[in-house]
C-alpha cells in the first residue's frame, strides 16, 4: 500500500509540472571607473556605462559604453586638474604606454587602424608622485562619483631568478622565482605584472595581488606565475606559469594601498569562483562612491631578466 501511495503522489506531481518563464527586471545603469596613476606618468581614467548581465557583448556595444560627456577632476596638494577626453587615435607615445599597461593590450592594437577606438580621460599637466594623494571627482548626467587613492613609496624586490621545470622532458621551460623583504609596517600590498618578449604586461591570471598580513616584516621566496590575458577560453595547463629559454622577462612590481588591494583581491576571487556551485558569494570592494570600479595608485619598479 505504501508503494502504491508513493507512486500516486509522484504521478500527481508530474501532472502538475509547469514551465516557468521568469522576466528579470534590468538594473539601473551605473557608471564604471577604471583609473590609475603611477609615479612620473599621467593619470588614465576610463569611464563606461554598465551593461545588463545577460546582454550580448559585441564590439559595437562596447564602443557605445564609453561615456563622453563627463567632467573629470583630480585634486592633489590643493590644486585641481581637469582631465580631457582623448581617443586612442590621438594617444601620445607616453599615454599609449600607460593605457597599454593598464588594459593589458598591445600598443599596436590601441590605434584606430583596427576600427575600435578607446577613450580615456587624462591630463598632460599632472604626473604622479611617490607618496602623493589624489582625489577623483566625476560629474555626469546628475551622477557624482568620488574616490581617493595614494601612490605609496616604492617597495622593491630583492631578486629574481629562474628554476628549471621539474620534468626533464620539459627542459625548455623554467619557473620564475622572486625574493621580497616586507617592511615592518603592516598594510603593505603589491600588484604584479609580467611581460614576455614583445607581449604587453599581463597581471597574474588567478591572483595578481599580495598583502603582508601573514608575512609582515619577513623575507619570502616564492614562484611568480607568468601573467596571462584575461578572458581566455581555456588555459594551456602544460605551459601555464612557465617561461621559455631565451625569453626576455620584464616584471612590473607595484606597491598599492589597502583599498586598491581589496578591490583586485575580491574581484579576482569573484572571477575564480564564477560558475562554481560550491563557491561562497563574494562582493567586489570598490573604492568608488556613487559608482563601481577602481581609482588606484601604483608605485612601480621594473625588472628585466633574460632566460639563458
Amino acid at each position: 500500500m505504501k508503494i502504491y501511495l508513493s507512486l500516486l503522489v509522484l504521478l500527481l506531481l508530474a501532472g502538475c509540472e509547469q514551465n516557468l518563464t521568469l522576466t528579470l527586471p534590468e538594473g539601473e545603469v551605473q557608471l564604471v571607473v577604471e583609473g590609475h596613476i603611477e609615479q612620473n606618468a599621467p593619470p588614465v581614467v576610463i569611464l563606461t556605462r554598465s551593461v545588463p548581465v545577460f546582454s550580448t557583448i559585441s564590439p559595437e556595444e562596447l564602443q557605445k559604453s564609453f561615456v563622453h560627456d563627463a567632467q573629470v577632476v583630480i585634486t592633489s596638494q590643493g590644486q585641481d586638474y581637469v582631465l580631457q577626453e582623448v581617443s586612442s587615435a590621438a594617444f601620445t607615445p607616453e599615454l599609449m604606454q600607460a593605457v597599454s599597461a593598464q588594459l593589458g593590450i598591445p600598443a599596436a592594437l590601441l590605434g584606430s587602424q583596427n576600427g575600435f577606438l578607446y577613450y580615456v580621460y587624462t591630463s598632460d599637466e599632472l604626473k604622479g608622485q611617490l607618496g602623493g594623494s589624489y582625489q577623483l571627482r566625476i560629474s555626469q548626467g546628475g551622477h557624482v562619483l568620488t574616490a581617493t587613492t595614494t601612490i605609496p613609496q616604492l617597495n622593491p624586490l630583492d631578486s629574481l631568478w629562474t628554476v628549471p621545470h621539474p620534468d626533464p622532458a620539459q627542459d625548455s621551460l623554467v619557473n620564475l622565482y622572486y625574493r621580497y623583504t616586507d617592511p615592518d609596517t603592516l598594510g603593505n600590498s603589491i600588484r604584479y605584472f609580467t611581460k614576455r618578449n614583445s607581449e604587453p604586461f599581463y597581471p597574474g591570471y588567478f591572483s595578481s595581488v599580495f598583502n603582508d598580513e601573514l608575512v609582515n616584516g619577513s623575507s619570502i621566496s616564492f614562484p611568480l606565475d607568468r601573467g596571462e590575458p584575461k578572458g581566455q577560453v581555456k588555459l594551456d595547463q602544460d605551459l601555464y606559469s612557465y617561461f621559455g629559454k631565451g625569453d626576455t622577462i620584464m616584471v612590473r612590481w607595484a606597491a598599492i594601498d589597502l583599498p586598491h588591494y581589496r578591490f583586485w583581491s575580491t574581484l579576482e576571487a569573484e572571477q575564480s569562483n564564477n560558475g562554481s556551485p560550491v563557491s561562497s558569494p563574494n562582493t567586489v570592494r570598490s573604492n568608488i562612491t556613487g559608482g563601481f570600479g577602481i581609482w588606484g595608485g601604483y608605485a612601480v619598479s621594473y625588472y628585466t631578466l633574460i632566460v639563458k
